[in-house]
This record gives C-alpha cells, structure tokens and sequence, in this order.
C-alpha cells in the first residue's frame, strides 16, 4: 500500500450489483455524458413519475445539468458495456465523446443513445450541495423503454473490460474518493 492509499471497512453497498445509466445533457451548444450508477425511483405517483440522481459537482455533464436544469438517463444493455470507459474514464472537458459513436437529439437537443433499455427525459424539480455530491430531484417528462433488452450491472460491466481498461477505472474511482474526501460536507440538524 502507498501513502496515497486508504483501507477502507468493508460497506454493505459492497454487495449490491447496480444497474449501469449513462446520464446525458446539453446546454448552450456543448454536450455532456457521463456514467452513473446512484439513480433511482423517488414516487409511487404512477402519472407523475420522479427520480433522484446523485453527480459529482466535479463532473462536466453535471455543470450541463445545472445550467439546463435537463437530462437524459439512459439504462445501459448488457450489449453496451464498451460505453463504460468512454463515459467512465474521460471528461467531455478533454475529449469528445460523442465524436466516434451513433446517437440523436431528443427533446431540448440532448443526446440520446440507441441499443439501451431505455431512456427518461427529465427536468430538474430540486437539488441539494452534499459537497462530494450534488442531489438532484427531477420529474420525468418523457421516457422510452425496451422490454426485449436486459440491464447492465456493475459486475458485469467491469468483468467485460480488458484488464487495462478495468484496472484504470478502477484507479478512477479510487482517486474520486480520495479527491472527495475533500469536498464532502458535513449536514448537521
């Protein structure tokens, strides 16, 4: 271990296997992507569906997010595990993309990606600064999905990976958390 490294307890969201979503938004003529796996339902209301996402405030796309107050969330397939370290590694601040990859514009411009299990259209309703991370709140205004396709989980993407590409995602996210460390806030009642 290097000075660099921390040993962290075992977390029981050690053993959960999230679905992989590839967030998109435009805003001002620039695109964004990136990969998110803290998305989830946040209603029961059948006719007025809501989600929650968390991004890191240090993310590209989220800067998108909060200039629109739009997104896309997109539910990768397990055909679309290549997708993980084009929107997992790179920051749309040093490379383009969307530049070697088919998709189209949605509503309001934003990308949108064939071949996943689906996609939501969403509009910001609310967030919250957590530091490390930034909680938004959003309606769903309109969404797509493919019943004949199945889910990407986290396992399964990293398995799919060449060693090398697996080991530097791995470092990614090992450097985030270090990096934000810093930027956490502590939330007192």
């Amino acid at each position: 271990m290097t000075a660099t490294e921390t040993v962290y307890p075992a977390s029981i969201f050690s053993l959960t296997d999230h679905e992989i979503y590839l967030v998109t938004a435009q805003n001002e003529g620039q695109d964004g992507g990136q990969i998110a796996t803290w998305v989830m339902p946040a209603t029961l209301v059948p006719d007025h569906p809501r989600m929650t996402i968390l991004l890191s405030p240090m993310n590209f796309t989220q800067g998108l997010i909060a200039g629109s107050g739009r997104f896309v969330v997109h539910l990768l397939s397990e055909e679309q595990h290549e997708l993980l370290p084009l929107f997992g590694l790179y920051s749309m601040r040093d490379r383009d993309k969307f530049a070697d990859i088919s998709f189209e514009r949605g509503e309001h411009g934003i990308p949108l990606l064939p071949g996943s299990c689906g996609w939501a259209v969403c509009h910001v309703v609310a967030s919250l600064d957590l530091g490390d991370r930034i909680l938004y709140v959003a309606d769903i205004e309109s969404q797509e999905v493919a019943t004949n396709r199945r889910p990407l989980r986290k396992r399964e993407a990293f398995a799919l990976q060449p060693p090398e590409l697996r080991r530097l995602l791995e470092e990614k996210h090992r450097v985030d958390g270090l990096r934000d460390r810093t930027l956490i806030k502590h939330i007192t009642h």
